[in-house]
């Protein structure tokens, strides 16, 4: 069983609910042994996607509830941050999120495709030209160092439910990429509550999906399970049911604290 969740949000970024001493406690009554908290961050203009990310007026207030709930933590607490990848925000996650914050880690989370100055939310999108885009852009983002985990790497099959040779081509680039640069991918346990949907071999969920991630053990990726935690009682609860699909194909997953260096 699964005793670490690496992925946890907060009241902050606008669509969760809590705060970090909340997810601590519930991850604790639930067994957990470890727990990172990594919001979606905040980008230096407020306007970039304003509407599922803290400001950078709230860092105070996100680092403070931070260390006051490590401090009375019965389990080590790891923080950091969740971002997308854009070349224009490279130094932003380099030298203000890690540099001057002290950001512990940083979770890749690709949750948007730019084109035409447009940015297209990636579990609505059916083009196939537009996932080549969001490939490419995944590939630069792993090649860049600076992301310690991949979230929901499958989240582009929620739009493409159809296992064709070009989405097989996209998810072995991605797999490929992740074990290149030597980054964990989770197992992501909220999307195991999404409303399923029709997929090659009937009803499944959006993500995760078991085409994507025997393709990823196949390949020897680092595999971890974490919870995507929106509400404090999915703080381990998450990465238990992430564990359960997992284990159900055959994997057996990493550690997330292992994987992550942590312990």
């Amino acid at each position: 069983m699964v005793h670490s969740s690496f992925h946890t949000h907060t009241r902050l970024c606008k669509h969760a609910s809590g705060e970090p001493a909340d997810y601590i406690r519930e991850a604790v009554a639930g067994g957990a042994s470890f727990l990172g908290i990594s919001d979606h961050c905040p980008y230096p203009d407020d306007s970039v996607w304003p509407g599922s990310r803290m400001a950078v007026s709230s860092v105070p207030e996100y680092l403070g509830l931070l260390e006051k709930a490590k401090a009375a933590s019965p389990i080590p607490v790891r923080w950091g941050f969740e971002c997308e990848w854009h070349p224009a925000f490279g130094s932003w996650y380099r030298d203000v999120l890690k540099g001057e914050y002290g950001a512990e880690y940083l979770v890749y989370g690709s949750h948007w495709v730019p084109d035409g100055g447009e940015f297209y939310y990636i579990p609505d999108v059916t083009d196939e030209p537009l996932l080549k885009r969001y490939v490419a852009l995944t590939l630069e983002a792993l090649s860049t160092g600076l992301y310690d985990c991949f979230a929901h790497p499958d989240l582009f099959l929620a739009g493409f439910t159809r296992m064709t040779s070009e989405v097989k081509a996209a998810c072995r680039d991605i797999i490929d990429a992740a074990i290149a640069a030597k980054i964990p991918m989770e197992v992501n346990g909220l999307g195991l509550l999404r409303p399923q949907i029709q997929g090659d071999n009937g009803m499944r969920s959006p993500y995760p999906v078991r085409e994507f991630w025997e393709m990823a053990a196949d390949a020897g990726a680092v595999i971890i399970c974490n919870s995507d935690a929106h509400q404090p009682e999915e703080a381990i609860e998450g990465a238990r049911r992430a564990e359960r699909f997992a284990l159900d194909i055959g994997i057996t997953p990493v550690e997330a604290s292992t994987a992550l260096g942590f312990a």
